[in-house]
C-alpha cells in the first residue's frame, strides 16, 4: 500500500490587483477606499459605507470601519496610499490593512498590532485600532465574509532602492 504525504501549501501572496482579492478583502477594501474618498470631500462617509456593506450582508460593520479609518487617519506616521474606489490596483498600504484584518479574524491580534505599528501608524494608534479592527473581523465573519490567510505583504526596503538622482547625469 502506498502512503499519501500531504505537503504544506504556502498561503497565496497578497495580490496587487483587486481582481485577485477574495470577497471579504474586496468588501473591506472598497469600504476603506470610500471612507477616504468621501472624507476628502469633507462629507460624512457613513451613509455610503453602510449602503455598500449592507449589500455585502455586513451592514453592522460600518461603524467599525468608520472608527478604524478615523484612528488610522489620525495616527498615520506618513501619508498612506489609499487608492480611489474603482482603481484596479492594490497599494502596499492597503495590503497591510487587509493583512491586519485577516490576522485579527484568525485570532492573532498581537501580530496585527505589530503589522499596523510597523507599517502604517503609531504604536498608540495601533493599540486604538485593534478594537474597531476586531469589530470588522467579527462582523465580517458573522456575515460569512472570511479573510484568507496570506503571508505579510512585501514592503519596499529603502536600503534596496536606488537613491534619488543616482543616474541624474546619465543620458537617456
Amino acid at each position: 500500500m502506498g502512503q499519501i504525504i500531504r505537503l504544506p501549501v504556502p498561503p497565496a501572496a497578497f495580490p496587487d490587483t483587486c481582481a485577485r482579492l477574495d470577497t471579504a478583502e474586496c468588501v473591506a477594501l472598497l469600504a476603506m477606499r470610500w471612507w477616504v474618498a468621501i472624507c476628502r470631500l469633507n462629507e460624512d462617509p457613513m451613509p455610503r459605507i453602510a449602503q455598500g456593506l449592507a449589500r455585502a450582508g455586513a451592514s453592522k460593520a460600518a461603524y467599525s470601519i468608520d472608527t478604524l479609518m478615523a484612528v488610522i487617519a489620525r495616527s498615520a506616521r506618513r501619508t498612506l496610499s489609499i487608492h480611489r474606489p474603482r482603481c484596479p490596483a492594490v497599494s502596499t498600504d492597503e495590503q497591510h490593512l487587509l493583512h491586519a484584518a485577516s490576522l485579527v479574524q484568525h485570532g492573532d491580534s498581537a501580530l496585527a498590532e505589530k503589522v499596523l505599528r510597523t507599517a502604517l501608524i503609531s504604536a498608540q494608534g495601533a493599540e486604538f485600532a485593534l478594537g474597531p479592527l476586531h469589530g470588522v473581523a467579527t462582523l465580517f465573519a458573522q456575515a460569512r465574509l472570511h479573510f484568507r490567510r496570506r503571508p505579510a505583504p512585501t514592503a519596499c526596503d529603502p536600503a534596496q532602492t536606488w537613491p534619488p538622482g543616482l543616474f541624474q547625469d546619465m543620458a537617456h
